[in-house]
Formats: C-alpha cells, sequence, structure tokens
C-alpha cells in the first residue's frame, strides 16, 4: 500500500477490511505526497483489506498494511524521509530508487534516505496476491539521536528480517490488543527494526564497499552475466550448478559466491524467481496450474504450488481464479 514519510500526521483511520478504489488512493496521495498510477482509473477496486498507521512519538511513523492487490498498480513517494525501512512480511514489491531496481519478498527489507522527487521511491505492486508490509519513517535525525550518525552516512540496502524479529512482529500484528498497549508494543518492535536495520548496514558495508571497488574483474561480470541471462531466458530447463559453472569458466563454488556477491541472491533463488514471474504470467493467460508448473520447469504440480505460495503468499490456482 502507500509508504509515505512522516510529515503529515493525520492517520488513514483502522478498517477491518476495505476497498480501495483509484479514486480513494488519489485522494489518499494528494494528502500524503504520493503519486498513484493504475491499470483502471475510477471506482474500480485496487486493493482490498486493511491499513493502520501508528503515530508512534513526533516524526516517527509506523504504517501496516494488510491487503489483496486486485489490479496493478504504481507509487512514488515524493516527500523526504532522514530513515525508511520498508519489511515484506508476505508477497513481493518491486522499488526503485535511482537507477537501480531491487525487488523484496517475504522477509526481506530495505532501508534508504528519501529526499524529495530527486530521489524519490517507486514502487509497483503486483496483482493477485496478499501483501502484507510495514513501512517506517523517520523524519528527520533528531527523532532519535543515537541513529543520527547512521542516517547522515547511510544509502540503500537490503536485508534480511531475523526469524525472532519476524515473528514478534507477526504476534503483535495479529493479536488483539487495546490501543494503548497495542500502541506501546509496536513502538518497542519499531525501535527493534532500527537497530537491526542499521546493525545490517554495518554489517553490509564491506560487501558494498567491495562491489564499488570493482572486485569483480570486467570479463568475470560479463561471464556471470551469462549465467544470469540464460536463466532469465531458459527458466524452464534444468539446471546444475557444475553445468552453470562451465559457461561461467570458474568453479561451482566460485560460481555460487560471485553471483551472490553480483546480484544480492544465489544462482537458484534467481532462476526460481524467474521461474515464478513467468508462471504469473502463464495463470493470466488462462492456462491450467499444471500446464503452467510443466512450461515453467516444475515436474510435480505440489512442489510448483509449494513454490508459488511461499513466493507470492497466495496459490496459484486462487490466483488463476482472481485473474478470470
Amino acid at each position: 500500500m502507500p509508504y509515505s514519510s512522516t510529515e503529515n500526521q493525520h492517520a488513514m483511520p483502522p478498517t477491518p477490511c476495505q476497498r480501495y478504489c483509484g479514486d480513494d488512493l488519489s485522494s489518499y496521495g494528494k494528502r500524503f505526497g504520493i503519486a498513484y498510477r493504475f491499470s483502471c482509473r475510477g471506482h474500480l477496486p485496487v486493493v482490498q483489506g486493511r491499513v493502520e498507521e501508528f503515530a508512534l512519538r513526533p516524526g516517527m511513523r509506523l504504517t501496516h498494511s494488510d491487503v489483496e492487490v486486485l489490479q496493478h498498480y504504481a507509487s512514488t513517494s515524493l516527500q523526504s524521509a532522514a530513515l525508511l525501512v520498508l519489511v515484506v512480511l508476505e508477497g513481493d514489491v518491486t522499488l526503485k530508487l535511482g537507477d537501480s531496481e531491487l525487488r523484496l519478498t517475504s522477509g526481506q527489507a530495505v532501508s534508504t534516505r528519501l529526499i524529495g522527487s530527486t530521489h524519490a521511491l517507486h514502487a509497483s505492486q503486483a496483482p493477485g496476491q496478499r501483501l502484507r508490509t510495514l513501512a517506517l519513517g523517520l523524519e528527520n535525525a533528531a527523532v532519535l539521536p543515537e541513529l543520527s550518525p547512521a542516517m547522515e552516512t547511510s544509502s540503500r540496502f537490503a536485508w534480511h528480517l531475523a526469524e525472532p524479529l519476524k515473528r514478534a512482529l507477526e504476534y503483535a500484528l495479529e493479536g488483539h490488543w487495546q490501543a494503548g498497549p497495542h500502541r506501546l508494543m509496536m513502538e518497542g518492535l519499531a525501535l527493534q527494526l532500527l537497530a537491526h536495520a542499521q546493525h545490517a548496514g554495518h554489517a553490509d558495508a564491506p560487501r558494498r564497499d567491495a562491489l564499488a571497488g570493482g572486485s569483480c574483474a570486467p570479463r568475470e561480470q560479463a561471464r556471470l552475466e551469462d549465467v544470469r541471462q540464460r536463466l532469465l531466458e531458459q527458466p524452464m530447463e534444468d539446471y546444475r550448478l557444475e553445468d552453470l559453472a562451465r559457461i561461467a569458466a570458474m568453479s561451482p563454488s566460485s560460481l555460487r559466491s560471485k553471483f551472490r556477491q553480483a546480484y544480492g541472491q544465489s544462482v537458484f533463488d534467481c532462476l526460481r524467481e524467474q521461474r515464478l514471474t513467468l508462471a504469473r504470467e502463464y495463470l493470466a493467460q488462462g492456462l491450467s496450474v499444471q500446464q503452467t508448473a510443466l512450461r515453467c520447469g516444475y515436474r510435480h504440480p505440489s512442489n510448483f504450488t509449494t513454490a508459488f505460495r511461499r513466493h507470492f503468499g497466495v496459490s496459484p490456482r486462487r490466483l488463476a481464479r482472481t485473474l478470470a
């Protein structure tokens, strides 16, 4: 749903389950500095579900969104924030910041600074999925002086949510709480999110420095790209790490580590992501679950269904019904 900064302190009231059409989101965007784009405008619903916001302290806001995406939509956050932490609990979101693009899936997070329209965050949400996200925004560094040095020097980086923190967030969001205790619990978890984000930033710095310093030679990078393009263009094939390593002219262990360093994911995570993206397109075209599984390289539909549900938060059969 929306990924806003903390500048406007009027929150969208929480709802048990509500449908939001394009006009609703456009009205919300005018208040919070978010530009929305839809495949269909007007009164057709874009998402349905609930959105709740917590004004935890001045200049610090947490937004929880639990929606079913009914049609594709995109958004651009135009306001500024000293720090924005976006967490995906279920589903997937494609983000673009500057020239870099990033796809977040369940259990992943990204931390970044927003500097108005010159450094805007663009987000794209695909239809047919349950999307659960948390967006934590800090208006300026003075909100939490302990984080000021990190916010002043931070760049965009992605990180994985620690499993104990993810379980704590799920518990807090799904439980039935009175307003006061719930706000206190969410503030505590928001502070934990910030601590984990700062720790992840420090841990990721050596890898970012290595990439910036060009630790991968141009010819080696070109061979890695050959492997990636093979996976993207022919995801239905049956691949072994040893065969891909021969294409890259390196050992399997080198391919494993250097591919992750270059692209931020493993060889087979890249393959799985492409297979499932292609699968969603086939289902939208009307193919059956079994036909889709076979076309995307899955020998058994049950394995495909498990992978699809884990990736998108919804079964392929349910997605097919939604798109029908």
